[in-house]
């Protein structure tokens, strides 16, 4: 592709920052999420409508943990599904890297970076730069 044709691209892309993100409950039920540390996996709960726990799902991919709730048919809705690919994959992020993860919250990375700087004392000085993934509900 060309520098012209990028540019070409660029300018005519759909513009969705102002698009307004509603949220509507999936009738197959809902899902939470949350990293074990201890066992290495993201453990997915999926509960019907009736607030009944009916299945849970472990795994250390997104992929194959949406693709055995996909076989199951429990999710009926494209924006859900997309929603749950978001956050599985945030707690896969924290796990691997022994982050904290609250479903529907942000995740923040910190991470220590050396620096040419240093103290009076001629120690290498410490910066701590954070990061914060953010999420939109979808």
């Amino acid at each position: 592709m060309t520098e012209r044709e990028l540019t070409k691209e660029l300018n005519n892309a759909i513009d969705t920052s102002d698009v307004k993100v509603k949220w509507t409950p999936d009738p197959q039920g809902y899902f939470t999420i949350k990293p074990f540390p201890s066992r290495n996996r993201v453990f997915v709960r999926y509960y019907d409508s009736n607030n009944n726990l009916k299945q849970t799902f472990a795994g250390i991919t997104t992929p194959q943990i949406i693709q055995g709730i996909i076989e199951r048919g429990l999710i009926s809705r494209l924006d859900h599904a997309a929603y749950l690919g978001k956050e599985i994959e945030k707690a896969i992020i924290a796990l691997k890297n022994d982050l904290d993860y609250v479903q529907d919250e942000e995740i923040i990375i910190s991470t220590s970076l050396k620096s040419k700087k240093k103290n009076r004392k001629g120690e290498k000085i410490k910066k701590t730069m954070i990061a914060r993934a953010t999420t939109n509900n979808v």
